[in-house]
């Protein structure tokens, strides 16, 4: 029979085995493609919906860059670049940015990451302002939480597992920013009897 002490070695064994793997490749940004929510992730706006065609993004912060000798990160251009691309599919970007009356600033709060995990469960939390373009009080200010894991084959055949994690959570916060945002605004609209939000 295994006495406590053996189990204690073989755990630790099996938790530097981990480490030693992930610490071992490198680290790689995560992608602005798998960040972006997809067609059919969530139902697009329909044209006249609130928000159509009428954002923005003007500033984005929060974010670093990779270091490959540490973990994944998100940089403020991916996710930038995440975030129009979202905003474009679900039908909220502006043809033409000059003419957008609504825009969007975006702050990563944190990126809670594990340093060591076999499959890795990032949460991140966003701070998402909308606001008229011409000034006046933000018609959305909420900072979301949302987490994301990788499936276990990402887990086990990619270098750096903590990426994909990092993905899903990012991608999993812009769609529950998405669907919030649409709920206030359809809400600003239907106090003010269907005018547009201002």
């Amino acid at each position: 029979m295994i006495n406590a002490a053996k189990l204690r070695r073989v755990a630790a064994i099996i938790v530097l085995a981990g480490a030693s793997l992930t610490l071992g490749a490198c680290a790689t940004a995560a992608l602005p493609s798998q960040m972006s929510v997809r067609p059919g992730d969530l139902a697009a706006l329909d044209a006249g919906a609130p928000g159509y065609h009428r954002l923005r993004v003007v500033q984005i912060q929060g974010g670093s860059a990779t270091n490959p000798l540490w973990l994944s990160n998100v940089s403020n251009d991916d996710f930038r670049a995440a975030l129009v691309s979202s905003l474009a599919v679900m039908g909220y970007l502006a043809d033409d940015p000059a003419k957008a009356d609504l825009e969007l600033t975006a702050s990563i709060v944190d990126l809670e990451r594990p340093v060591v995990a076999i499959q890795p469960t990032v949460v991140s939390k966003v701070r998402y302002t909308v606001s008229p373009a011409g000034g006046g009080a933000p018609l959305f200010d909420e900072t979301l939480a949302a987490s994301g894991t990788p499936t276990m084959a990402e887990s086990f055949f990619e270098p750096d597992p903590t990426r994909p994690a990092n993905e899903a959570a990012m991608r999993a916060n812009i769609s529950i920013f998405l669907q919030e945002l649409q709920r206030t605004l359809k809400a600003k609209v239907a106090v003010k009897g269907g005018c547009r939000p201002s």
